[in-house]
């Protein structure tokens, strides 16, 4: 203005050409794929910046807002320009309810009309919010697509114009359902990197959290004092032979569900490898993991029990602390406690301590070692190598003669030499190997005592008490056409009281087998469940004729203790077996007290028989 008169005219315009709208989404569609690309966006951070890129794709769009399908179900508001956020956020639409638009699955417009329609639906409170801050009253023109994935609406874009209800066209239609699909694509990218980080850290089986997934929990909690427990139940491998994988799925998410029950929020459970992992938060010794564990067995007891009768809920349990100090440690908990475990027996409980590493080394050979002698036997059935069978003499002292043989299976390593049974054969039951191996011995023992004609007693892991196994030991009696009473078998009290166990020990009773139970009196002995099973003798274990000294005396309590077994097997009808005798002044002892039956290094040692010379020998007491 010059002098009170206009001098020019400027204008400012803006392109609202086709071309230009289209380089326009371009643009935007590629920038808002870049960024969920590059960055790990959340669903909410992905829909915020595709709202922006549409108002900028859509110029006639005035204001905007989008909605996410949540895990309840419903939708609720997540992004918005032009309308409060926080007032819209108290807003959820059913999947079905009109607002939604759930009814169309292209890009659609809304006119004023269709949205009053819609909002009548909606109850008073959620009405005032959309008409309110929503400012729905105000809305001419309103341009909505859903966000489908996978077939599913995830998600709706909103554009809104305040002036006209024909503010949108055909291309603005078109360009919003291409950043939907963008939008559909990031989603989907979300929802498959949340699945793979699911399946790193949770058991593709049980669905169980897994060690990785617990080794990343512990890294995320705050310092503190904390106990890493590895469960193992032998018997749960045994429910997955004989049940079945589905048995063993459902028993192992009955176990998670109980022992869950039992923990604490603070608490975290994992299963890995055949393991059970707990993490207990607050507890450092061995006193409260001790008490812990207990109330977990008692727990899953009383409501497995009843259901799944073949478990047998008695784990070994190896258990780590970690001081609140050494946060870097926790990485190594896992690692400890496995360490732990590997030195516990069937039932116990190990804490781990430094000097266990030399010793699981020791053990880890031992496992690699075993697996590469039994690789034949697995293979194709033949003999497993540096395995045979030595021959122990069961002998009647009266008459001076051996009655019957034990098959006892030995290892000789061609660089270590023999291999104690006691380190070999629990990590062959651990392993699942005593099936193959046992099979072995039994054929092996089955040829001999029919080429001998004597009985051999041969002992029975309690995997190997399967079903099927009175049909196999059949069919090899069969074969070397082997009368059953040639054939002993004999198991420990832990075995042969499980309830599992007990009618395959039966069945073998029934086809003719002789029972004995070994290490009698080394376990928990139940007289009242004794009386139920089978038996055909009892074998006193080494304890008792140990516990007699070299020298024994008919007056001591060690004396009175032996008297009184012998009368309970007299009195149920059973053998009595006395094993560990070594001196001649327990020879004539236990002789004078009435026991006939006996073994030991004095009346024969162990030893590898090949000939009907040697077996002779032995049965004379010249070997």
């Amino acid at each position: 203005m010059q002098h009170g008169k206009p001098v020019g005219v400027q204008c400012i315009g803006f392109d609202i050409s086709d071309a230009y709208r289209r380089a326009r989404f371009q643009e935007a569609s590629l920038e808002l794929l870049a960024s969920g690309l590059k960055e790990t966006l959340s669903p909410e951070e992905v829909l915020q910046r595709a709202l922006e890129a549409a108002l900028t794709v859509v110029p006639v769009a005035q204001a905007g807002s989008a909605t996410l399908l949540q895990p309840d179900g419903c939708f609720r508001f997540v992004a918005a320009k032009g309308y409060d956020l926080e007032a819209l956020q108290k807003v959820y639409l059913h999947p079905r309810e009109p607002l939604s638009l759930s009814q169309h699955i292209q890009a659609r417009v809304f006119t004023q009309i269709d949205i009053a329609r819609f909002n009548q639906q909606l109850d008073p409170e959620r009405r005032a919010i959309i008409e309110g801050p929503g400012r729905a009253g105000s809305i001419q023109a309103m341009l909505a697509t859903p966000v489908v994935v996978k077939g599913v609406a995830r998600a709706y874009l909103y554009l809104d114009h305040f002036e006209r209800p024909d503010a949108f066209d055909e291309l603005d239609l078109r360009h919003l359902e291409g950043l939907a699909h963008h939008v559909a694509w990031l989603l989907y990218g979300n929802e498959l990197r949340n699945e793979v980080q699911y399946s790193r850290q949770h058991d593709p089986q049980t669905g169980l959290l897994n060690l990785y997934g617990l080794r990343t929990t512990l890294a995320l909690l705050s310092p503190a004092p904390r106990a890493l427990l590895a469960l193992h139940c032998r018997s749960l491998e045994r429910v997955r032979r004989l049940e079945g994988e589905a048995t063993w799925l459902a028993v192992i998410r009955s176990l998670a569900e109980a022992m869950q029950a039992e923990l604490r929020s603070t608490d975290h459970l994992a299963f890995d490898r055949g393991i059970f992992w707990l993490a207990l938060e607050g507890v450092d010794n061995p006193t409260t993991t001790q008490a812990v564990l207990t109330r977990l067995q008692v727990r899953v007891r009383e409501q497995l029990a009843a259901r799944w009768q073949q478990l047998d809920f008695s784990p070994r349990a190896g258990v780590a602390f970690m001081p609140s100090r050494a946060a870097a440690a926790r990485l190594e908990l896992p690692q400890a406690a496995e360490i732990a475990l590997e030195q516990a027996q069937p039932g116990q409980v190990r804490f781990y301590d430094p000097a266990l590493v030399r010793s699981t080394l020791e053990e880890d050979w031992l496992h690699q070692a075993l697996g590469q002698a039994l690789r034949p036997l697995k293979s194709g059935g033949r003999r497993p190598w540096a395995f045979f069978c030595t021959i122990s003499p069961s002998a009647p002292w009266r008459i001076g003669a051996c009655s019957s043989l034990e098959a006892l299976l030995r290892w000789q390593h061609p660089e270590r030499g023999p291999v104690s049974p006691a380190l070999f054969l629990p990590i062959a039951e651990e392993e699942g190997w005593m099936v193959e191996l046992g099979g072995w011995v039994l054929t092996e023992a089955i040829a001999r005592a029919a080429q001998w004609g004597i009985p051999i007693a041969v002992n029975l892991s309690g995997s190997q008490l399967e079903p099927s196994l009175p049909e196999r030991i059949a069919g090899l009696l069969q074969r070397y056409n082997l009368p059953p009473q040639h054939l002993i078998l004999e198991v420990t009290e832990q075995v042969a009281l499980n309830e599992t166990n007990l009618a395959v020990l039966r069945q073998l009773a029934r086809q003719g087998h002789p029972l004995y139970l070994d290490d009698f009196g080394s376990g928990f002995s139940s007289l009242e469940r004794i009386t139920s099973l089978p038996l055909a003798a009892i074998k006193l274990g080494q304890g008792f004729v140990k516990n007699l000294g070299p020298n024994p005396r008919a007056d001591t309590s060690e004396a009175r203790l032996m008297r009184a077994v012998q009368a309970i097997g007299h009195g149920l009808r059973l053998k009595v077996i006395v094993e560990g005798i070594e001196t001649e002044a327990q020879y004539r002892f236990l002789l004078a007290e009435g026991f006939s039956l006996g073994q030991g290094y004095l009346l024969g040692r162990p030893a590898a028989i090949e000939s009907s010379e040697q077996l002779q020998a032995m049965r004379r007491g010249d070997a």
